[in-house]
């Protein structure tokens, strides 16, 4: 289209709203694979795009579950050395449990610490 990034990220965000309103007259379902710089847009109805989707939602939250809590809980551990057992094991049940029955519930391939398919 030659257009800028920005101008490219505005239009993409432009559709998703309009696609995401319960009205929507949108005549295509937008999806991404991947993240951040490497992801790539493109637009489908069948259902392995449905499971395109619900791959990329568990990789969007697995990322933010990571980030949100992981560094603070390690911290912690760090700063008292008494909670760090309870520490490892709040980011394992997370991380391999949480994330393993998100995984089950949009039906994608989920690996463990070990990785081990779940």
């Amino acid at each position: 289209m030659g257009i800028s990034v920005p101008e490219g990220s505005a239009l993409i965000q432009q559709y998703l709203v309009a696609q995401r309103t319960p009205s929507s007259s949108a005549l295509y379902v937008l999806k991404r694979e991947g993240r951040t710089r490497a992801a790539v847009w493109s637009i489908g109805e069948r259902t392995r795009d449905a499971h395109i989707i619900g791959g990329t939602a568990f990789e969007d939250v697995s990322v933010k579950l990571r980030r949100a809590f992981q560094p603070d809980l390690r911290r912690l551990a760090k700063q008292n050395p008494n909670a760090a057992r309870y520490v490892e094991a709040k980011i394992v049940a997370v991380m391999d449990g949480a994330l393993a029955v998100l995984a089950s519930a949009l039906d994608v391939d989920y690996r463990d610490q070990d990785d081990v398919a779940v």
